[in-house]
């Protein structure tokens, strides 16, 4: 072969090579490198210096925070001293929100007041401004606790709160000889009692006393005026002046089974009295024997639940948690009482142990 020939041929098989040695670059230019972003790096005198200047600024926001509820409980602890200064301060928080923050004139108020002056002086619609008060009161309260043992105070005004709602509530509503309930001083039905009629966000006139506790106290006229919501937000606490299960779900029973936890099978059962002297007001005969049949067995295995998990009394509790299942075979929720309950034996059983002749059989006597 002809060294022209040769040279031809070499030429050619190498291309593809030369063309790949040659695109190669070309591909990198393309696809250009990320830049790697720098790391901040703080020297011991700057961090420092930020450090200190957010101690600052917090102690700045603690100030400001504890001046607005200082505010606040003066003007609500006023407030409480009788019906009439609890609907004063009612219409001054009123005024203030819906007519004087919308540039409103006074003859607007005036007027709104005067259309309403037969509800704003009901008995319960007042008395249901006071528990309202005091409940927010205890809110306000609350909020910078973080020791559960320095919840002790809080803890004794609450039931004695829920004890004095409740009560307002029996005082509220009656009943007919048939069993029926109603609003005591609802007029015919259809004609109109307290329940209808304007009113305002946290219970306004024409709202009557068991629905004005159902309301977060963060919503009421009060807070609103006083511009509270925002800062009402500790985690563990019920807002709700009216609702036992939170209340006690939340505050009172925590506190017990941190503090005092051999108290605690009795403040589950005053929870559960208070929960059924409520239902017994607010419902008719006929409704409050259906949620005794199927709320009465439900609220006593949350109780004897909750002392087994917390290993409080639990060899009673799984006791009565037996006889539950034993005396509502037909209950709605028997089936999974059943299937929860060996899972909980089996849980807490030892591997190879049955009872000693010295030990008393769950459910059973020697």
């Amino acid at each position: 072969m002809k060294p022209t020939c040769l040279l031809s041929l070499l030429a050619l098989l190498l291309a593809p090579c030369v063309f790949a040695q040659t695109a190669a670059p070309e591909t990198a230019e393309t696809e250009p490198a990320t830049p790697s972003v720098p790391k901040v790096v703080l020297t011991p005198a700057q961090t420092a210096h930020i450090l200190k200047e957010l101690e600052k600024i917090e102690a700045q926001i603690g100030q400001g925070r504890s001046g607005l509820f200082s505010a606040a409980l003066t003007k609500f602890r006023e407030g409480m001293a009788s019906d009439s200064a609890a609907l004063a301060l009612y219409l001054d928080c009123y005024r203030l929100e819906h007519f004087e923050r919308k540039n409103l004139k006074q003859s607007d108020f005036t007027d709104w007041r005067d259309r309403n002056e037969t509800r704003l002086k009901d008995d319960d619609f007042k008395k249901a401004l006071l528990l309202q008060l005091e409940y927010l009161v205890l809110s306000i309260q609350a909020q910078d606790i973080k020791e559960m043992k320095k919840m002790a105070p809080l803890v004794t005004a609450l039931q004695a709160f829920i004890g004095k709602a409740i009560t307002a509530v029996q005082g509220s509503t009656k009943h007919s000889a048939s069993g029926a309930v109603s609003d005591k001083d609802a007029g015919p039905k259809g004609g109109g009692g307290r329940k209808g009629g304007g009113g305002g966000g946290g219970g306004g006139p024409g709202a009557d006393l068991t629905g004005v506790l159902r309301q977060a106290v963060t919503g009421s006229e009060f807070a609103t005026a006083y511009q509270l919501g925002d800062h009402l937000d500790k985690k563990d606490w019920d807002y709700r002046p009216l609702d036992v299960e939170g209340i006690y779900s939340k505050v009172i029973l925590p506190y017990y089974l941190s503090e005092k936890p051999t108290e605690l099978s009795a403040q589950w059962d005053a929870r559960i009295n208070a929960e059924v002297a409520l239902r017994k007001a607010l419902m008719s005969e006929t409704e409050f024997n259906l949620f005794l049949k199927d709320e009465g067995p439900r609220m006593q295995w949350a109780k004897n639940n909750y002392l087994v998990s917390n290993n409080v009394n639990a060899i009673n509790a799984l006791a009565d948690m037996l006889k539950i299942i034993q005396n509502y075979p037909g209950h709605p929720d028997a089936m999974g009482w059943l299937k929860d309950f060996r899972s909980i034996v089996k849980d807490v059983s030892e591997p190879e142990a049955g009872p000693t002749p010295a030990e008393t059989p769950i459910g059973g006597t020697q």
